[in-house]
């Protein structure tokens, strides 16, 4: 029999589309609607946790020791046979350009800005020469990269309920249900983090910050009441699709592309056919069990020095030469 819905019951289904494509950080049109969630299987165990002091201290802590240069941008990426010469140059003024040689480079670049590099219309691309292999190119064509914007309340007070984790807000019509759809409470400080899916999260980016936040307000008034949202005291909204330095926010399958596409990404390039690779690749779009996730991207890391090391370095022992020899360590 015919199922109808009630304009009260198509609001809530949109609202769990929201949260899909918040998911996938796009479209539902845009996924690959047989391998969309082929990565569900890997999923780790476990409740999800906020990482104290913010994410930023992950990647200060992971960076102690390391020789790091702050404000410069890769211009062109030359590889051969024989190595890799990176030519780079301030990040704002393309000034003080250098010019820096190595066996093998491991590029991290964004998927996004991979997509910028490979259509070569970008401000901040990189050259890659010889450009990069057909199969490589094209499985970055083919996959997507998608966007989630947020926007971060600072309030001189708790108006809402502090043990909640999030409340949600119920679009009113199927093109906005993305818009704030997902209120976060982040504990022991009066701040809200509101999240902008699909459709909505294009839109915004080309929306002043007040008309943002204004709306953001309005939404909140129209849950807890005109008297007891205040005025934050600071806010944040992020435009990740506007970065030039990202391009977007994570990885999805789209129509088109599938978990293979993953492994593709991951695949070291050499200058010639059977030659030594020189560029391998790292990050969550290169991570088919774990895309779109920070864990994701650091286990590429890991994946990525074992794989140079044992490239370069060789295994750690030397191996046998006679059949009752052993291995010296």
């Amino acid at each position: 029999s015919d199922v109808y819905l009630s304009s009260r019951d198509r609001q809530i289904l949109d609202w769990h589309f929201a949260n899909l494509e918040f998911a996938n950080a796009t479209p539902l049109s845009l996924l690959s609607l047989k391998h969309w969630d082929q990565d569900d299987d890997f999923e780790f165990s476990g409740s999800h946790l906020t990482v104290r002091n913010g994410y930023s201290c992950v990647p200060v802590a992971l960076a102690e020791g390391l020789d790091i240069k702050l404000n410069t941008a890769v211009r062109k990426c030359n590889y051969s046979a024989t190595g890799v010469e990176l030519v780079v140059s301030n990040a704002k003024n393309n000034t003080n350009q250098q010019t820096l040689k190595a066996d093998a480079v491991l590029c991290t670049l964004p998927l996004g800005v991979l997509k910028e590099c490979i259509k070569g219309n970008g401000l901040n691309c990189v050259q890659f020469s010889p450009s990069l292999p057909e199969w490589k190119s094209s499985a970055v064509q083919r996959m997507g990269f998608g966007n989630l914007n947020k926007v971060v309340l600072c309030f001189d007070r708790v108006f809402w309920d502090p043990n909640a984790n999030l409340f949600g807000h119920v679009g009113s019509t199927t093109a906005s249900r993305g818009e704030l759809f997902l209120f976060w409470n982040l504990y022991k400080a009066p701040v809200l983090l509101a999240l902008v899916a699909g459709e909505a999260a294009a839109i915004m980016e080309n929306v002043s910050d007040d008309v943002i936040v204004g709306r953001s307000l309005v939404v909140l008034k129209g849950i807890f009441g005109n008297n007891a949202v205040p005025q934050p005291k600071e806010t944040l909204v992020t435009r990740w699709r506007a970065d030039p330095w990202a391009r977007g926010s994570y990885s999805f399958v789209a129509a088109g592309s599938s978990g293979n596409d993953y492994d593709l990404m991951a695949t070291p390039v050499s200058h010639t056919s059977g030659g030594l690779p020189r560029l391998f690749f790292a990050g969550e779009h290169t991570i088919r069990n774990y895309p779109a996730t920070v864990h994701g991207a650091l286990l590429s890391g890991l994946r990525e020095a074992g794989r140079i090391a044992d490239q370069f370095l060789g295994a750690p022992y030397a191996l046998p030469t006679h059949k009752n020899e052993g291995v010296k360590t």
